[in-house]
């Protein structure tokens, strides 16, 4: 479009020998087709130039206008604008969850995670999943988990935890690393097929390591087991859908010498059941009074129907 603005301009300057500003004032007139008159009286040359600008400028002035629309309203600038909003809102979290690929132990992880009222940013290269996330507002990175880029598009600097579930032990050892290279600090859960994956997952650095067919053997051994356990904690779940749970809570020194009934009350209003207080590994004690005084390092295992406030 610049193209032809500028060949019509300098024609009529060459041809008829006017100034600039009649020069444009004629070619947008001829381009846009609005036809205010000539300008000047054209020569037969200045005729012969018109009809050509008409002929080869109003279709490449047509065709850029439907261009300029198309990627207005359907093209790459609405991606751009998300990408934007979406780096921007991903800038702005700290201390949140990045999950690396939606995978089906993925999406558990994530519906937990959002039900917990957890930041979460996922990192996904599937265009379907990448949909249903853009659908439900949640805030995604498009592309390879196992790139640095992403991972660091991701705030991985500024992240308090990373769940890896690629369909790949290979993948997720990779994401481990890299997720450590860039932020030694953050707390880093892989899922892994077997055993001896979990060994070399936890080798690279992974903090925890879930091997999801163990855990689902396990608890199908026992629902045959321990049928009435199932029952029971099956009951609670339709009561208080996406409510009850069990959290652990590893104490920071905040609450060094407080006591018991003071965490409770200040992180649950006192809706909180406590079943053990780890002292040291190995060292645990049931059904805590209390009264008992806690320290830095210590783990609560309790149970709540809601998030702790702190």
């Amino acid at each position: 479009m610049l193209a032809a603005l500028l060949f019509g301009t300098s024609g009529y300057m060459m041809v008829e020998g006017w100034s600039f500003s009649d020069s444009l004032f004629m070619t947008v007139i001829t381009l846009a087709t609005i036809g205010y008159g000539e300008t000047h009286k054209l020569s037969l040359a200045g005729r012969y130039f018109t009809i050509a600008l008409i002929v080869f400028g109003t279709g490449v002035v047509g065709y850029g206008i439907s261009s300029l629309t198309l990627m207005l309203f359907q093209g790459d600038l609405p991606l751009y604008l998300r990408r934007r909003k979406m780096e921007k809102l991903i800038a702005q979290m700290s201390q949140h969850t990045i999950i690396c690929g939606l995978s089906r132990t993925g999406r558990y992880a994530l519906e937990e995670l959002l039900s917990a009222h957890h930041q979460v940013v996922v990192i996904e290269k599937s265009e379907a999943n990448v949909a249903l996330l853009q659908e439900r507002g949640i805030p995604y990175i498009v592309g390879d988990a196992t790139e640095d880029e992403n991972l660091t598009a991701a705030g991985i600097a500024r992240a308090q935890a990373l769940i890896s579930c690629l369909s790949s032990d290979a993948d997720n050892a990779f994401v481990v690393v890299t997720a450590k290279s860039l932020n030694a600090a953050v707390m880093v859960v892989a899922k892994a097929e077997n055993e001896s994956s979990r060994k070399k997952l936890k080798a690279v650095g992974a903090d925890n390591v879930v091997i999801p067919s163990h855990l689902g053997g396990m608890n199908m051994a026992n629902i045959v087991a321990h049928p009435e356990t199932h029952h029971f904690f099956e009951h609670l779940h339709h009561r208080y859908p996406n409510q009850f749970r069990a959290q652990i809570h590893v104490l920071d020194e905040r609450w060094e010498g407080q006591s018991l009934a003071r965490f409770l009350q200040d992180s649950f209003a006192g809706k909180a059941m406590v079943v053990a207080l780890e002292h040291s590994p190995g060292e645990v004690e049931f059904a805590p009074g209390m009264e008992v005084l806690l320290h830095a390092g210590e783990s609560i295992l309790l149970i709540s129907t809601q998030v702790s406030a702190t």
